[in-house]
C-alpha cells in the first residue's frame, strides 16, 4: 500500500473520531499525529519553510485544507474578544489620497507589517457623506482591535473624539499625549539637507514650505535656526508657502524668486513633485541645472529617478515608519500594560545628493 493511501485512510479514520464534536479545533498536534510527523515539521510545513522536503510539505498542507485547519492566531480570536481587525484612517484629500505615494509607502509597510502577526486592515470611511458614521462610530460598530492614523485633519472634532477614546492607536508624524506617533525626523533631516547645500558653497538658499503643519512648522525651524547659525541673511522674497504637491504653485513661485534683484543659488521645495515643477520653470526660462541654479526637493519619491538631471531630496525611510508603527500598535493591543501609552519614536531620513546642487566654492555671492 502506498504511503498516501496510509495517510488517507489515517485521515478517514480521524474524520470518524472527530465526527459530531461541534466547533471541533484542529491543531498541529492533530496534523502531526495523521501525517506521523513531529508538530514542528507541521509547524515548518504550514509556513512554507525550507528545510522540509517538497513531498511531506504538499502532504501536511494537504491534511492541514481538508481538516479545515486554524492557524493559532485565528482560533485564538474565535475564543478571544478581539477581531485582529485593525482600522486605518487616511483623511482623502488632494495632498493624502493614496495616490501619494509617500502615504502609499508607508500603508504598505504597515499593511505587511501587521499580516505577518495575524491582523488585518479596514479603511475607515472619512468621506462627507452627511449620514457616514462619525470615525469612533465605525470603530466601536467594526470593533476594531486598534487603529492607524496615517493622516488626518486633528482639528476636526470626530477625530479628537477617537484620539480621546480607548482604543490603541499609533499616527504617523503628528505628536499626541495618550497616544504613539512614529514620525520622520523632520528637523534632523531638514538640517542635513541644508548642511549639504552649505558644504557645496551656498549661502543665498531659498526655501518654498508647504503650509501651516507640524511637519512643516520643525522644518521651517530647522532652515531658520541653520541660517541663523551660520550668519546667513534670509530676506522675506526668499521663503514663500506652497501646498504640498502644487505643481502649478511652485512653478509660479519659481518665477517669483528668480525675478529676484538678487536670487539665491538654491532653493528647496517642500515635496519632489512642487521641486520638478520648479524645475520644468527654469528650464524653460532657459536655464542650465545645476550650472544656473541649483535645487532640491524632499521626499525620495520614485520621480527623483525619471527626471534629469536627478533630484537632489531627503529620502524618508517610509518602510520603517510603517515597520515601527505595525509592530507598536499590536504591542499595545497584545500587552497594554506594557507599551509605552505616548511615545513618539523617531525615524531618521537621508540625504540623496542627486545632480541638483553643485559647487559654488569658485563662485562670487
Amino acid at each position: 500500500m502506498l504511503e498516501n493511501d496510509l495517510v488517507s485512510n489515517d485521515f478517514k479514520q480521524y474524520g470518524q473520531m472527530i465526527k459530531g464534536e461541534e466547533r471541533r479545533v484542529i491543531s498541529l498536534k492533530d496534523i502531526a499525529d495523521i501525517c506521523g510527523v513531529s508538530i514542528s515539521t507541521v509547524s515548518k510545513a504550514l509556513n512554507n519553510k525550507a528545510d522540509i522536503s517538497k513531498a511531506k510539505k504538499e502532504e501536511i498542507q494537504k491534511v492541514a485544507k481538508e481538516l479545515n485547519y486554524i492557524p493559532n492566531y485565528m482560533a485564538s480570536t474565535l475564543r478571544s474578544k478581539r477581531t485582529r481587525n485593525i482600522g486605518v484612517l487616511l483623511s482623502e484629500n488632494t495632498r493624502t489620497n493614496l495616490m501619494h505615494e509617500h502615504f502609499a509607502r508607508i500603508l504598505n509597510s504597515f499593511k505587511d507589517t501587521v499580516e505577518e502577526r495575524g491582523y488585518i486592515v479596514t479603511f475607515l470611511n472619512s468621506s462627507h457623506y452627511s449620514k457616514r458614521l462619525s470615525y469612533i462610530e465605525q470603530c466601536r460598530y467594526m470593533n476594531f482591535d486598534g487603529v492607524f492614523i496615517l493622516c488626518a485633519d486633528y482639528e476636526q472634532q470626530e477625530v479628537d473624539d477617537l484620539l480621546s477614546s480607548d482604543f490603541p492607536i499609533v499616527v504617523i508624524d503628528h505628536e499626541v499625549k495618550r497616544h504613539i506617533n512614529v514620525a520622520s525626523n523632520q528637523y534632523g533631516d531638514m538640517r542635513r539637507l541644508m548642511q549639504f547645500i552649505y558644504d557645496r558653497g551656498h549661502r543665498r538658499i531659498a526655501y518654498i514650505h508647504g503650509e501651516n503643519e507640524e511637519v512643516t512648522k520643525l522644518r521651517i525651524l530647522a532652515y531658520q535656526s541653520f541660517m541663523k547659525e551660520h550668519q546667513l541673511s534670509v530676506p522675506k522674497e526668499y521663503t514663500y508657502s506652497c501646498p504640498y504637491r502644487d505643481y502649478e504653485k511652485s512653478g509660479s513661485l519659481t518665477k517669483a524668486v528668480l525675478a529676484l534683484s538678487k536670487p539665491p543659488t538654491c532653493i528647496i521645495y517642500p515635496d519632489d513633485l512642487t521641486a520638478v515643477g520648479g524645475m520644468n520653470i527654469m528650464q524653460e526660462l532657459g536655464m542650465r541645472i545645476p550650472e544656473d541654479m541649483s535645487l532640491a526637493g524632499y521626499d525620495g519619491l520614485n520621480i527623483v529617478n525619471i527626471v534629469r538631471p536627478r533630484l537632489t531630496t531627503i529620502r524618508q525611510d517610509t518602510v520603517s515608519m510603517g515597520i515601527q508603527a505595525g509592530n507598536r500598535l499590536i504591542n499595545k493591543i497584545e500587552f497594554p500594560g506594557e507599551e509605552t501609552s505616548a511615545a513618539t519614536v523617531i525615524v531618521d531620513g537621508m540625504v540623496e545628493p542627486g545632480e541638483t546642487v553643485t559647487g559654488l566654492v569658485r563662485r562670487k555671492f
